[in-house]
């Protein structure tokens, strides 16, 4: 059987990068899509399709309506990447018409509206994926595994960190992520830190700690750098960092964590390299070169974690973080943005 799917938002990058990956899959199929609140015009400032190149691109039929193209009843499942302060509202728009959804990250541009997003599915029984690449690298996996199969003993320390080139400015009045009325960095990046600490903690956390800047993105509204710490019922700590480089998250990779344990301690990075060359020379030769280890193909897992989901009618939870988890990670974020003009929150 062929999954009809649809892609609802095309100014972010997640709606191309699965709208590609649904093609070029052997079970699914591109059949709609709803471009969501942009023109052509300020997608193309994005480097995102305009409407004429994605429908020929995917011989989909194109709707200006989310209701309209749910109403239409030819999709299987969804992938909705809107703007922040409407995709919960989408995405729970697709699962009551019954059809399963993966968000791009994050999932709401708050907690409540991650909740919401949680409640639908379990409403419709049916699987609620966001999109959380760390947990599909290798390394990163099998760190996770080993620390809940003990074999660090009992955790007393999560560090997790998010290293990412500057969102571009071309566009970012209309990017989905970061424009000036959406979630921002702080909810689109410090998930990636929050889900980890939660998914490795594996315990309540009880109050939060921690400080955001803006130095390095004078574009954008939104912070670029941030700590927090975090401090849980047991006794574990956890800290989070959020950094935007100056335009050089490759080679260095994405993110870090480093768990402790009473009998050792786990460490890994996401990136797709060994060893790095840097190349001298003139200002036009010099660059970096990247030998050794081969990245993760880690939204090709996620949208197969989905569609396997979607193919053998999964649960609301099929596809970790649960839907009430990514609500748990986002308010953390929330605290975050609290703490960090009013002192330290009580969770």
């Amino acid at each position: 059987m062929t999954l009809n799917i649809a892609i609802l938002g095309l100014a972010s990058f997640y709606g191309p990068a699965y709208a590609d990956r649904a093609a070029s899959h052997p079970d699914c199929e591109v059949v709609a899509a709803f471009p969501g609140e942009t023109t052509d015009e300020q997608r193309t400032s994005l480097g995102c399709p305009t409407d004429e190149s994605f429908a020929s691109e995917y011989d989909c039929q194109l709707y200006h309506d989310v209701d309209e193209l749910l109403e239409a009843g030819s999709i299987n499942a969804a992938v909705v990447t809107t703007k922040t302060r409407r995709r919960a509202d989408d995405a729970c728009a697709v699962l009551d018409a019954g059809s399963p959804v993966l968000t791009a990250k994050p999932a709401a541009n708050s907690p409540q509206g991650a909740t919401e997003i949680s409640a639908a599915a379990v409403d419709a029984n049916l699987p609620a994926v966001t999109t959380s690449p760390a947990r599909f690298d290798d390394a990163v996996a099998t760190l996770g595994r080993r620390v809940h199969n003990g074999a660090v003993g009992d955790v007393v320390s999560v560090r997790a960190s998010i290293r990412h080139d500057r969102v571009p400015e071309a566009g970012i009045e209309t990017n989905a992520e970061h424009a000036p009325e959406e979630a921002g960095s702080i909810y689109a990046m410090g998930f990636y830190t929050a889900d980890a600490l939660l998914w490795l903690a594996d315990d309540t956390p009880e109050r939060l700690s921690g400080e955001l800047s803006h130095v390095n993105t004078p574009y954008s509204t939104h912070p670029d750098l941030g700590a927090a710490t975090v401090y849980f019922a047991n006794g574990t700590i956890g800290e989070m960092s959020m950094t935007y480089t100056t335009d050089c998250r490759d080679p260095l990779g994405n993110w870090e964590v480093e768990v402790v344990g009473t009998d050792g301690i786990l460490r890994t990075s996401h990136h797709g390299y060994e060893g790095i060359h840097w190349h001298a020379g003139e200002p036009a030769d010099r660059h970096a070169e990247v030998f050794g280890r081969v990245q993760s193909p880690i939204l090709d897992r996620q949208f197969d974690a989905f569609i396997n989901a979607v193919e053998t009618d999964s649960c609301p939870d099929a596809v970790p973080p649960a839907p009430e988890q990514v609500a748990d990670a986002l308010t953390l974020c929330a605290a975050w943005e609290t703490a960090a003009s009013e002192g330290t929150v009580d969770l």
